[in-house]
């Protein structure tokens, strides 16, 4: 059985809603169904798991799903648990349980944490990555020094910002080549390993066929918004045997997330889920920086990405408003498992974005060989 939990505004009718949501989300009716009927729809059926009083506001209730019921996607899934629910009022979905039935048809990340320290030789520290910042209509020539100055400031990861569509004046395969080079060339000089993710747009179709095409191109990781594509589109490029790192933009989740009476717990949509179906890096709100999400939500987004589970862990990415002086308190609170992922704060230094790059560099080995 596939368990979700749900909190809701507290009825003394409470048990009926349940039911009826058990019945409803799995064959659609019972009491008016012949005893023949039935008893061939009892394996589909839901149940309802317990029912509580919270508070005098608020109250709880889980439903089993029949696995059976479920393909194996993120769509189906939330289709099953939470599609028609996510109309009906105040309703949020805070809870999911997954069988190892369920799992065990999806990917998983195809390095995850464990894999990208292994490949990238950074064991007792964050990863730092920077984000390339007023890319829209930037020439070849501008992000190629852009880029230099990036590498040259020491960070690990360099990756598109996520409003990058318009690359005419500088085309994503050639943004590869001239990174692969870019790298290599500081590999060979200083044996710092780190890769480029360029952003990925598109229907799932165009996406699919630009990242095959752009892995023959050299390209060793990238970056998807599977918020707005659809999550399923990180099983599908994992199925397509692309296994350089993903990062998965948490673009299109805040009304889902927002702390309300609706909508999907930010540990499930940001934690479990992106997990499962194959990204190797997640970003989201952290704390702290104009984004701010509570710090006990973006807690267990990070706790998710690292508990035990059948598939690797993943990097916790807490960003936005990310800069120098947040470092000691996003790794006293997150730890070493995350990326430190800057954009403004390295392109906005005083002295540039070498400068800036280096100053965030600096900070995370000063605080981690501090601690």
């Amino acid at each position: 059985m596939i368990t979700a939990t749900y909190e809701v505004p507290w009825s003394e009718h409470l048990m009926e809603r349940a039911e009826s949501i058990a019945i409803g989300m799995t064959i659609g009716a019972w009491d008016d169904v012949h005893p023949l009927r039935q008893k061939e729809l009892r394996a589909f059926r839901g149940e309802v798991g317990f029912v509580t009083q919270v508070s005098a506001e608020v109250g709880r209730f889980s439903i089993h799903y029949p696995v059976q019921n479920i393909k194996p996607t993120i769509g189906s899934l939330l289709t099953v648990v939470f599609g028609k629910l996510s109309l009906d009022g105040a309703i949020r979905l805070v809870g999911l349980d997954l069988p190892a039935e369920f799992t065990q048809h999806f990917p998983g990340p195809a390095l995850g944490l464990p894999g990208l320290r292994a490949k990238f030789g950074v064991h007792h520290r964050p990863f730092v990555m920077s984000i390339f910042k007023r890319e829209n209509g930037a020439r070849l020539d501008e992000f190629t020094e852009a880029f230099e100055q990036q590498l040259a400031g020491g960070v690990d990861w360099i990756k598109d910002d996520e409003i990058f569509f318009h690359d005419d004046n500088a085309p994503l395969f050639e943004r590869i080549q001239v990174a692969r080079k870019l790298l290599d060339e500081r590999l060979e000089r200083t044996g710092q390993k780190g890769f480029y993710a360029p952003n990925l747009v598109g229907t799932p179709k165009e996406i699919l066929g630009t990242a095959r095409a752009a892995v023959e191109q050299g390209a060793d990781g990238f970056l998807v918004s599977p918020y707005v594509v659809g999550l399923d589109i990180l099983i599908d490029l994992r199925r397509e045997g692309i296994e350089v790192p993903i990062i998965a933009h948490p673009a299109f989740v805040g009304g889902t997330i927002a702390p309300h009476p609706y909508g999907i717990a930010p540990d499930i949509l940001l934690g479990q889920l992106p997990r499962l179906a194959g990204a190797d890096i997640v970003l989201f709100p952290s704390p702290y920086g104009s984004l701010g999400m509570n710090r006990n939500l973006a807690l267990a987004v990070h706790q998710r990405h690292i508990e035990p589970s059948r598939v690797p862990e993943v990097v916790s990415g807490p960003s936005a408003g990310i800069h120098a002086g947040l470092i000691a308190q996003l790794i006293e609170d997150f730890g070493y498992d995350i990326v430190v992922n800057a954009g403004s704060a390295i392109h906005g230094h005083p002295h540039g974005t070498e400068a800036g790059a280096r100053v965030l560099m600096d900070t995370v080995r000063e605080v981690c060989h501090e601690l």
